[in-house]
């Protein structure tokens, strides 16, 4: 999946200092954190524009979700090698209050394209691909129009905007689920007959409609709870991992891919059920590349007694048929911000507890009842000090925190060592987990 979000971001941040030295006030440190030597010339003709617009009671309004998140993004949409200027507005006196205003390079000047307009209250994410196959971006725009509504359109960027398609949505992806090497719009909501439904977008005859549709086993209010991730199924196949939170706490993973011949199926449903079968306990982690092997895992969080999560997390590879496999299994520190590897013998024999004391987290490994190694999670003045105190060991540092690792007398007979403790510890990436 082309991802061109990473160019747009550095080059909005480029544009954020040159739009600062354009006027907007700023705190001093962000002055100097964005003071360029020399405005380019480009920039501070944007900037003019700009300027007049927020005159002209235009205030600035960012998408509030998704990569790209600037005011001002740039992005060449057109193919030319010239980047153009997407700025995001809101006037709340127009009846559309909403703008997505685009500006075109000329020389050393930009000229103002066209205005994407919309009621509702934000823009909730945009996109950049080519849906068509002609080698320019088009816009992707999710709106909220209302606190339980939402509509997700796609533009070709003109002089006169054409919308290619337009739906309500509770959740959309775009992804290159059929190979043909242009990203599909894959759009997440209830149908006619209130049935939550995956529909396939796709450029065919000269226009962007359904190709194709799943049924989902999820409701879209469970959705609205839970994520939308696009990666890899163990055979390799372009999957898009659809997981809903129910109201007693369960996670609900559909598996959304493409077959030649029967088009977009959910590998996930039980068909004597008609349900999902990824069906497992809510312990606010999504479903990721865990091991790094280029494949997403489904976490199956393990649950104790009372039907807390304990921490300890199964990780399970689904192929094209809806099998899974167990991939890995970890202990899950949310809260502390790290997980580790558990050793494939501590499977089914392992328990974990915690305590706190002097600005110190001690994380309890025990295989068979027989305490086996601890993680420490330090805080406070001091720490880099008590991070080696005895037989511990420094296995991580972040700002204001030191982790480290002991492995205690009886951790040999459960195979542990020191080196286990420091490669089988990893911190937690904050797209990994949901609120």
């Amino acid at each position: 999946m082309n991802r061109p979000w990473k160019r747009i971001a550095l080059a909005g941040l480029a544009l954020a200092g040159a739009l600062l030295l354009g006027g907007c006030s700023a705190p001093s440190s962000a002055e100097e954190l964005f003071t360029l030597p020399q405005l380019p010339l480009e920039y501070s003709d944007l900037s003019r524009q700009i300027d007049a617009l927020i005159e002209q009671g235009y205030e600035y309004a960012s998408p509030t979700g998704g990569r790209n998140i600037q005011s001002v993004q740039m992005v060449d949409l057109d193919g030319d090698g010239d980047e153009e200027a997407v700025a995001f507005f809101r006037r709340s006196t127009d009846e559309k209050p909403l703008k997505i205003i685009v500006f075109s390079a000329n020389g050393e000047k930009y000229e103002r394209l066209c205005t994407i307009e919309s009621s509702g209250t934000a823009v909730e994410s945009v996109y950049y691909q080519d849906l068509t196959g002609d080698k320019q971006l088009e816009m992707v725009v999710g709106w909220r129009i209302a606190a339980d509504v939402q509509t997700v359109a796609a533009y070709s960027v003109q002089k006169d905007p054409k919308v290619l398609m337009q739906s309500g949505y509770v959740r959309y992806s775009l992804e290159d689920l059929n190979g043909d090497g242009m990203p599909s719009l894959l759009v997440f909501h209830p149908d006619d007959d209130g049935n939550s439904v995956a529909e396939f977008y796709s450029w065919q005859d000269e226009t962007l409609s359904v190709s194709y549709s799943a049924t989902l086993s999820g409701t879209m209010a469970d959705l609205t709870r839970g994520n939308v991730v696009s990666g890899r199924m163990a055979n390799r196949r372009a999957a898009v991992y659809v997981t809903g939170v129910t109201e007693d706490a369960q996670a609900v993973t559909d598996i959304i891919t493409f077959h030649f011949g029967t088009g977009l199926i959910n590998v996930a449903l039980d068909p004597q059920t008609g349900s999902s079968g990824a069906v497992f306990p809510y312990a606010q982690l999504r479903p990721q590349d865990i091991n790094v092997d280029g494949v997403v895992e489904v976490p199956a969080p393990k649950v104790d007694r009372e039907g807390q999560p304990t921490g300890i997390v199964d990780w399970m590879a689904y192929d094209g048929e809806g099998r899974a496999k167990l991939t890995m299994t970890t202990y899950h520190n949310l809260s502390g911000g790290w997980f580790f590897t558990l050793p494939k013998e501590w499977h089914g024999r392992v328990t974990v507890t915690t305590a706190e004391r002097n600005n110190e987290i001690q994380t309890i490994f025990s295989v068979n009842g027989r305490d086996v190694g601890v993680i420490y999670t330090l805080v406070g003045e001091n720490r880099e000090n008590r991070a080696l105190r005895g037989n511990r060991q420094v296995i991580k540092r972040q700002p204001g925190t030191v982790y480290a690792g002991e492995v205690l007398p009886d951790g040999a007979k459960a195979g542990l060592t020191d080196v286990i403790l420091r490669q089988n510890f990893n911190l937690i990436s904050n797209e990994w987990i949901t609120g």
